[in-house]
């Protein structure tokens, strides 16, 4: 049976990473495609001083990862600066913060999470009612009227309480960036940073250090499934990525100056491998001196076949030498016979006739 393979069998390309270790290039960005806020300098003071803060808006549709990421920040960052802790705010700035797709599916989550919370709130105003002894009148008063808001509240305005509506609106986001992630994201950025992140060899340790602690701290606790921090790398983690990335020589010479820097923070390990790179930058940029050949070597006079001739010259008699070309034998006059050495020449007008002596044997040479 033939067994046929696929061109493309062997060659195919790794897939690239979703999280690469240096930042993409950033792309000119539309006015229109631009949510503008004016945040608070202390969001506890309305009166403060305001900052103009400018991000790209979420479509959900052509965003890499980082880039969901990023927006995650932008979004954040937005939420404190206007000291928005209501969900009712929220959810009305995330309306000019999406669009799209990404907007449809944070308006379809609201709606599913909204109704469970609503019902999970009314048995726990109703426990607090229970618990009452009844002693104190004006605080059995307050939880009965606490009891008929939240068993008046509807899927929209149950996001109006201080903490549940906060809440319910940010595990809407959650689930809606987890749909544009790619699938199993968070395994695949520890593999490609433990596995592939070798760092580039124009690029410094420190700042490729300072990228995978960009990565560990601000990308990785922003990933599905838990969004928190403990899904963040270890300190030896970090380490160890730092020295996959690095040559091999440069573990060696940790080893044979005896440091250890798994026993070390990341930035001592960082500007032990700096003074290394620093070390060898110095060594090659010096002057190589070029050696003298010995003077005990002496040429053969016959330059044809020998090994020594750079072919500077070139005789039709003789081939390439070091010693003699055609025209300085044609040239001569027929009284003026050249000689050197155990080499002698008899030129004469066209067609040349040159008789050729060498070692004692003669010979008889036309040239046309």
């Amino acid at each position: 049976m033939k067994i046929s393979v696929t061109k493309d069998f062997g060659t195919a390309k790794k897939p690239a990473s979703v999280l690469p270790l240096a930042p993409e290039t950033t792309t000119v960005i539309k006015k229109e495609d631009l949510a503008q806020v004016d945040l608070l300098s202390n969001p506890a003071d309305a009166d403060s001083t305001k900052v103009k803060f400018v991000f790209k808006i979420s479509e959900g549709e052509t965003e890499t990862a980082r880039e969901v990421i990023q927006w995650m920040q932008n979004v954040e960052r937005a939420f404190a600066g206007l000291n928005s802790n209501a969900g009712t705010l929220r959810r009305q700035m995330m309306q000019q913060f999406a669009r799209g797709s990404a907007l449809s599916g944070f308006d379809a989550g609201v709606t599913q999470l909204a109704a469970p919370a609503r019902l999970q709130a009314v048995p726990s105003a109703q426990a607090a009612v229970n618990a009452d002894n009844g002693t104190d009148v004006a605080r059995a008063q307050r939880l009965a009227n606490h009891l008929a808001a939240v068993q008046a509240l509807t899927d929209i305005t149950v996001l109006d309480l201080q903490a549940l509506g906060a809440a319910v609106v940010d595990a809407v986001i959650q689930d809606m960036v987890a749909v544009l992630f790619p699938t199993k994201i968070l395994q695949r950025v520890n593999r490609h940073l433990r596995r592939e992140a070798r760092k580039p060899v124009d690029m410094g340790i420190r700042t490729c250090l300072m990228h995978i602690i960009r990565i560990n701290s601000q990308e990785i606790a922003r990933l599905p499934p838990n969004f928190n921090d403990a899904q963040m790398l270890s300190k030896d983690e970090i380490i160890d990525i730092l020295l996959f990335g690095t040559p091999k020589s440069w573990q060696h010479e940790m080893d044979r100056q005896g440091f250890d820097p798994l026993a070390s923070g990341p930035s001592e390990a960082a500007a032990f491998m700096e003074r290394i790179k620093m070390s060898e930058d110095f060594d090659g940029d010096r002057k190589m001196t070029k050696v003298a050949q010995g003077k005990g070597k002496k040429k053969s006079d016959f330059v044809k076949g020998n090994s020594d001739a750079d072919g500077s010259k070139c005789c039709v008699l003789h081939g390439n030498n070091n010693t003699h070309g055609t025209s300085e034998f044609v040239c001569q006059s027929p009284a003026g016979a050249w000689q050197r050495g155990r080499l002698m020449l008899l030129p004469h007008p066209p067609p040349f006739s040159t008789a050729c002596i060498h070692f004692g044997c003669q010979s008889l040479t036309t040239v046309r």
